[in-house]
C-alpha cells in the first residue's frame, strides 16, 4: 500500500504551541498522510503519546540539538521556566535550525512535499520552504479573533515582535486554525480578505487531545495520579459543584496572588481542585502553610501535571478559573463549564473580551499579570459559580454544542480537516 504525502512538522518548542501542533499531526496521520516531526532533545517526551499510536513508517522523528544563543542559558530549550520576555531569544535560537534542515532535506530519499510550522514563531520556515521549493503552511495556536486583532494593531504588546505577525500571514501558503467557523468565521474571512489574499485557510478545531495507547508510557510528574483525581471527583455527590483552578504551563502566581487565591478558596467553602506548578524555585509560588490541612477533604491541590481534560469533562465540575489561554479555553468550552477569566498576557485578553464581554459565556474576575484579586469578592464569585444557575453558564453550554457539532462527521471543522488532507495529498 502506498503511503500518503510526506509532511514536515516544525512545531515551536513551547508546550502551548507544541501540544496542539501534535494534535493536528495526529489527525493528519489518521488521514493517511505521513510526517516527520522536528523536535529538540528536552521536548522529546511530549511525543510519547503520539508515538504510541502510530507506526514508524508513518511517523518519523528528526531530533536536532537546540541551537546555542547567548541570551539563553545553556540547556534551556523552551519557555516553561522563563518569562515571556525570553520569547524573541527562543525564536532567534530556533531559527538556526534552517541550515541543518536544508542538509537533511537534500539527503532524504523521499523529502517532504510541504512544511507545517508555527504561524508566528517559525516565520523563518517561509524562507526555508522557498529555498526547498515546497509550500509552508502556518499553524496558529491562537484563534482567528486574536490574530485579526494583532493584524489590525500591528503587534501584540506582550510578544512585541510585530514583524512575525505579518510575515506569518502574508508569506505562508496556508493557515490552519485550531478553532471553529461558528465562533471565528467572520475573523477568518477578515484575515483572508485583508492579509492572506488566498483561500487556503482552515478551521479544524477544537482538535481532540491525543490519548496515548497506554497512559503508563507517558511520563507526567504529578503529586496525585489521575485515577485518584477522578476517584475524588466521583465521590462528589452534587453535579457542577466543583471549581477547577489552573493557569497553564507558563503562568506562575506571585506570593500575593497565591495568598489571595488561597484565601478566596478557603472563604468560598466550595469544593475545588487547584493545580500549581511543581518546579518551584522559591517560596513565593507555594500555597500558604497550613492551607492544605484546613481544606482537607474539600479541596485537592495537585502539584505538577493535572489531567485537565478529564477534570473539565467530569460531571462534578461546574466552573473553571483560568488565565484564558486558547488551549485551556477550548478545553473549558468542550467541558461545558463556566469560565472564570483571569487574563494575564498575550492572547488571554482577546479571548476574555470575546467570551466575557461580547458573547456572555464567561465572567472576568481579575485582569493583568501582576493583578491581585480581592479575596472576599473572588470567594463570592467562586461560590456563586457553582451554586447559582447563571446565564453565562447556559450560554456556555450552547457554545459547547456548536464546538461538538463542528468536529462531528459533516461538521464545519470536520469538512475543513478533510479538505486540508486533500490539499496536502494533491501536492
Amino acid at each position: 500500500m502506498t503511503k500518503g504525502a510526506h509532511i514536515l512538522i516544525l512545531p515551536f518548542p513551547s508546550c502551548g504551541h507544541l501540544l496542539p501542533h501534535l494534535d493536528l499531526t495526529h489527525q493528519l496521520l489518521l488521514g493517511d498522510l505521513t510526517a516527520t516531526v522536528v523536535i529538540t532533545p528536552k521536548m522529546l517526551h511530549y511525543l510519547d503519546p503520539i508515538l504510541s499510536l502510530h507506526d514508524s513508517s508513518d511517523l518519523q522523528l528528526l531530533v536536532l540539538p537546540f541551537p546555542s544563543h547567548p541570551p539563553i542559558p545553556n540547556g534551556a530549550e523552551n519557555m516553561e521556566n522563563g518569562a515571556i520576555s525570553s520569547l524573541p531569544h527562543i525564536v532567534a535560537a530556533f531559527s538556526k535550525l534552517h541550515d541543518p534542515l536544508v542538509e537533511w532535506f537534500q539527503s532524504h530519499p523521499s523529502p517532504p512535499v510541504a512544511i507545517i510550522t508555527d504561524l508566528f514563531f517559525c516565520c523563518w520556515a517561509n524562507e526555508l520552504a522557498s529555498h526547498l521549493n515546497i509550500p509552508n503552511i502556518g499553524f496558529s495556536a491562537v484563534n482567528a479573533n486574536t490574530v485579526s486583532s494583532w493584524l489590525k494593531s500591528g503587534k501584540d504588546p506582550d510578544y512585541n515582535i510585530p514583524g512575525e505577525i505579518f510575515t506569518g500571514c502574508s508569506q505562508s501558503r496556508g493557515i490552519i486554525f485550531n478553532t471553529f467557523r461558528e465562533l471565528d468565521g467572520d475573523k477568518m474571512n477578515f484575515i483572508q480578505e485583508e492579509f492572506a489574499k488566498h483561500d487556503w485557510l482552515w478551521a479544524v478545531g477544537p482538535l481532540p487531545r491525543i490519548k496515548a495507547r497506554n497512559e503508563k508510557v507517558v511520563a507526567r510528574p504529578s503529586s496525585i495520579p489521575q485515577d485518584q483525581v477522578i476517584a475524588w471527583l466521583d465521590s462528589c455527590n452534587v453535579d457542577n459543584s466543583v471549581v477547577y483552578v489552573g493557569f497553564g504551563t507558563l503562568i506562575t502566581l506571585s506570593k500575593d496572588q497565591t495568598e489571595a487565591l488561597a484565601s478566596a478558596l478557603e472563604k468560598s467553602r466550595v469544593r475545588f481542585i487547584w493545580t500549581v506548578k511543581a518546579t518551584i524555585s522559591s517560596n513565593d509560588t507555594m500555597v500558604p502553610t497550613g492551607f492544605e490541612d484546613r481544606v482537607a477533604g474539600r479541596g485537592l491541590i495537585i502539584k505538577g501535571w493535572a489531567p485537565q481534560v478529564a477534570i473539565l469533562k467530569h460531571r462534578a465540575v461546574g466552573s473553571y478559573l483560568t488565565h484564558c489561554g486558547w488551549n485551556s479555553t477550548l478545553e473549558g468550552i468542550l467541558g461545558g463549564v463556566l469560565l472564570l477569566a483571569w487574563p494575564m498576557q498575550a492572547d488571554h485578553f482577546h479571548n476574555t473580551h470575546l467570551l466575557a464581554d461580547q458573547m456572555g459565556v464567561a465572567i472576568k474576575v481579575c485582569e493583568g499579570f501582576g493583578s491581585v484579586p480581592n479575596a472576599t469578592k473572588l470567594a463570592r464569585i467562586l461560590a456563586d459559580s457553582v451554586n447559582t444557575a447563571r446565564p453565562e453558564g447556559i450560554e456556555a453550554m450552547k457554545l459547547r454544542q456548536y464546538a461538538l457539532d463542528a468536529v462531528r462527521q459533516g461538521g464545519s471543522s470536520n469538512k475543513a480537516l478533510d479538505m486540508l488532507v486533500k490539499n496536502l495529498s494533491s501536492l
